[in-house]
């Protein structure tokens, strides 16, 4: 696991800014540094060490022509490292960046049809002077690029790429629109930087003579899914226990991320059947008298577990006032809420406490319906029959059912209309006119090939919402030099998902049906039988109209560069801050949030270098 930067084009690169890059992504890899450089490409790289903790695994590496920087996990080197054997490839490692190296001068661009794992990893070919880089299938790894004049520089950090002061730092305007006025998040390739983009997940880039070309190299496809519901459960349960086999391989402590959901408790409930000592740990971000807290749920999950320590962890509103400036920092771009602090806090206590590599249960709202809304989709793929039964029997979802039954036959002014009308308060009415007029980007043909169903998991799992909580899953845990690893995000876990029934999704009222029933007689029934979604949901109103919090939102908000920069609607902050209590939480956290971000990244990141602390 590590962070890696490099450059290609242009003058032949220098090494002394290669080594600024690499520092400063030193929390990614707190455990060396390595750059490699000829007259046409460098190569930086920070190391955290998980597998094999000898220098021999230091990167980048070598192998003829070919010269590799890598962060991430193959989960099955192991098993690539025999079947390369069998090729008359010698290794001098026990470590999986060199089984990469290998499998890519066996296979070249195939060898990802291979790998089960999670990356974002740079392949210099000075044979033929080609640099690719390449994503994991759901970019759990994130790979930031600037490509201006034929030169290309990329980093997993934009602040990495920002040590190259020919690159200037700007805002993305239309995304900052999107985000203020109503929580929308950039799709990759866009960021909220002008000039940088962001790979997608499943994607490789290859540079040559200063032309870049990318193209998406999976795409789910259909599998066969047993007819009998009950096989269909074993069978997945059969797949989630091989995932997490794969990503408990480790050099280092592990220990599991525990939010009380389905989702976590599953991976938890399940790899505690496994031998090893990952069931010493288990973090909670707890938050005591708060309605949601989820705590009480998570404790009967790892009592059931046989979890020795079970850690608690509980910010509070000062500290996250204390630490909003770091959070921004770290996380690079903005936040969609304060729940992702408690996560941040959570990765922090994890490595106190030794923990090197959490595993955690994301993905399981996207690609097995968790979300209300997939409800209506599947009731459409069900037929008109389902949904009319359902909007009778259970009327309390008939605007969710609604909505997503209207979303995909509504005329665009009608569409524009209702993304005005959610709009917080606190956006300028030309920021909230320019969300509503950008709406959604355009899907790929390949997410709209689906059932209706379909579309709207492969669109939230794909596009807009698990890219949008990996980013924040990657940033808070790297933040802290800590893994994460996911099992559920096996690509045979995602295919089997897109191709079962919908009503192995959802019946009755019940989400992830299927996912439930896979945890079932492990899992706490409490569990297991929740219709509510939290998932480390702080206290945010309460915490943001504490006066401590609130008088800091007015100072940061209604300073004059924020008033000059025309996000911001000035006076329904300044009538709410005379009020005492603002009537969107989220919405006036995006604004925070916004600026703290601005004056933190945009105006200062190049007030003092970024890098290894002495």
């Amino acid at each position: 696991m590590c962070g890696i930067a490099g450059i290609a084009g242009g003058a032949p690169p220098e090494l002394a800014l290669l080594e600024q890059m690499a520092q400063t992504m030193w929390k990614r890899g707190p455990d060396g540094q390595g750059v490699w450089g000829d007259e046409h490409a460098g190569l930086a790289v920070r190391r955290l060490m998980i597998i094999d903790l000898h220098e021999r695994s230091n990167q980048p590496l070598h192998l003829g022509p070919l010269h590799l920087v890598f962060n991430g996990e193959v989960y099955n080197y192991k098993e690539l490292r025999e079947e390369l054997r069998g090729k008359s490839h010698r290794f001098e490692t026990e470590g999986d960046a060199e089984v990469l190296l290998h499998a890519w001068a066996e296979w070249r661009e195939s060898a990802l049809e291979r790998i089960n794992g999670m990356f974002a990893f740079a392949i210099w070919d000075e044979s033929d002077g080609l640099l690719t880089l390449a994503t994991d299938p759901f970019g759990e790894k994130p790979l930031y690029y600037s490509h201006r004049e034929g030169r290309l520089v990329f980093a997993s950090e934009a602040k990495a790429i920002f040590r190259d002061e020919t690159i200037p730092i700007s805002a993305n305007e239309a995304a900052l629109a999107g985000y203020i006025a109503r929580g929308a998040m950039p799709e990759a390739p866009e960021t909220f930087f002008g000039g940088i983009a962001r790979m997608p997940g499943a994607h490789v880039l290859r540079w040559h003579d200063g032309r870049i070309e990318t193209k998406r190299y999976w795409h789910p496809q259909s599998v066969e899914v047993p007819h009998d519901y009950g096989a269909a459960v074993a069978h997945l349960r059969e797949l989630l226990v091989d995932s997490i086999r794969l990503r408990l391989r480790s050099d280092v402590p592990v220990g599991t991320s525990l939010s009380g959901g389905i989702d976590s408790s599953t991976i938890v409930a399940l790899s505690s059947e496994i031998a090893g000592d990952h069931r010493r740990h288990a973090f909670t971000a707890r938050f005591p008298g708060f309605a949601n807290d989820e705590w009480r749920y998570a404790e009967e999950v790892a009592e059931r577990a046989h979890v020795i320590e079970h850690h608690g962890v509980e910010p509070t509103a000062g500290e996250a006032l204390n630490d909003v400036q770091k959070l921004v920092v770290d996380h690079e771009e903005p936040v969609g809420s304060l729940s992702i602090y408690a996560q941040w806090r959570v990765m922090k206590t994890a490595r106190e406490a030794g923990v090197i590599v959490l595993l955690d249960g994301q993905g399981g709202d996207e690609l097995f319906g968790g979300y209300d809304v997939s409800a209506g989709f599947a009731l459409r793929s069900s037929g008109w029959r389902s949904a009319s039964r359902e909007l009778l029997t259970s009327p309390g979802r008939a605007s969710v059912i609604g909505r997503s039954l209207a979303m995909d036959v509504l005329p665009a002014p009608a569409k524009r209309a209702y993304w005005r009308r959610i709009s917080t308060p606190y956006a300028a009415a030309e920021i909230a006119g320019t969300a509503a007029a950008n709406g959604h980007p355009p899907r790929a043909d390949w997410i709209h090939r689906a059932d209706p169903l379909g579309r709207e998991l492969r669109t939230q799992a794909f596009a807009t919402i698990l890219p949008e909580l990996l980013r924040y899953a990657d940033r808070s845990s790297m933040a802290h030099s800590l893994e994460l690893r996911l099992p559920l995000l096996d690509r045979r876990i995602a295919e089997f998902a897109l191709s079962v029934p919908a009503e192995f999704l959802y019946r009755d009222g019940i989400t992830k049906r299927i996912l439930r029933d896979v945890g079932r007689g492990r899992v706490p029934d409490s569990v297991l039988d929740r219709r509510d979604k939290v998932g480390y949901e702080p206290p945010q109103r309460a915490w943001l109209a504490e006066p401590r919090f609130r008088r800091r939102i007015e100072e940061i908000l209604l300073d004059p560069a924020a008033r000059s920069r025309g996000l911001y609607n000035i006076s329904a902050i300044e009538a709410d801050a005379r009020c005492g209590s603002w009537r969107d939480s989220r919405g006036i956290w995006r604004a925070l949030n916004t600026e703290v971000w601005f004056h933190e990244l945009v105006e200062g990141l190049r007030r003092e270098p970024a890098g290894e602390p002495a």
